[in-house]
């Protein structure tokens, strides 16, 4: 639902509809080559959405306004085949759907240069393939992430669409909805791991975020199961705090934490986390994870 259109008079939105800072960022990036983008993302709390206007439509006109900032700027990073950095907290289905919505409009392109061209199949044709990859950044983390063991379920199947186009229709919808289970979820085996040819989404997990602001014992039970359901190859380790000489704390906190958490040796999940890290960054192009190898 867009938002009413009395939301876009307000002087305060116009900045956020206009695109003039879109513009801004672009040029850096054209100017910064390896320059990331973030972090960006959806977010219930944010004080833009506390405080915005009930006149202008309160919370849920500035709610679809944060959608609409959030793909344009996931478009530019993949215009630019950038990573990105994702914060999102308590929106994973708009996450999903600002996601899905891309997906879509890909699909739609597809099918519409078929009816022309009299006859390709989106799904088996690698040019579509190539256009459905760059339609998204290179790489994508999820920041301190938040999201249940069902959620990082969810977005992991997207990223096997996005690399699996043929199991999508032509209305963006997944041919086969596999069961999502999230009791009793155990870290994936390297073997699973194994079948991942490219990994796009990143999940990184802080103490300060995934533990210490966690007031419930039910918040920590799924935070937890959370944790343990990442994918080794996937893990990342963030400090979160905003003081430069808290990061070695913080770091070390959240390593702790999530060894703890999976039961893994701390020296085993810092080699993990180092080199997912390094993958990621490398997805901008700087090639740190050879580096280290050498």
């Amino acid at each position: 639902t867009d938002p009413p259109e009395n939301a876009t008079d307000a002087v305060d939105i116009k900045k956020y509809l206009n695109w003039e800072w879109l513009d801004t960022l672009e040029t850096h990036l054209a100017q910064h080559p390896h320059l990331l983008v973030g972090e960006i993302g959806l977010c219930k709390m944010a004080k833009f959405v506390r405080e915005f206007p009930s006149e202008k439509g309160g919370k849920t006109t500035a709610l679809q306004l944060q959608k609409r900032v959030f793909r344009k700027q996931l478009e530019l990073a993949a215009k630019w085949s950038r990573p990105v950095s994702v914060h999102c907290v308590n929106m994973h289905g708009s996450f999903m759907e600002v996601l899905r919505d891309v997906l879509r409009d890909v699909l739609s392109d597809a099918k519409r240069s078929a009816e022309a061209s009299g006859g390709m199949k989106g799904g088996d044709d690698a040019a579509y393939r190539c256009a459905l990859r760059r339609a998204f950044p290179p790489a994508i983390a999820m920041h301190s992430f938040t999201g249940t063991a069902h959620h990082a379920k969810e977005i992991l199947e997207f990223e096997k669409e996005l690399l699996h186009p043929e199991s999508v229709d032509d209305g963006g919808r997944k041919r086969r909805k596999p069961k999502l289970q999230t009791k009793g979820m155990e870290p994936q085996s390297d073997e699973r791991n194994a079948e991942v040819d490219e990994v796009i989404f990143y999940f990184g997990f802080s103490h300060v975020i995934n533990h210490l602001m966690c007031t419930s014992e039910k918040a920590r039970r799924k935070g937890m199961e959370a944790v343990r359901s990442i994918p080794s190859n996937r893990l990342l380790i963030e400090s979160d705090v905003h003081a430069q000489e808290d990061v070695a704390l913080g770091t070390a906190g959240a390593l702790a934490f999530v060894a703890q958490v999976r039961e893994q040796p701390i020296e085993k999940l810092s080699d993990d986390c180092v080199k997912n890290g390094l993958k990621f960054l490398d997805s901008v192009g700087l090639q740190l994870f050879d580096q280290q190898k050498q």
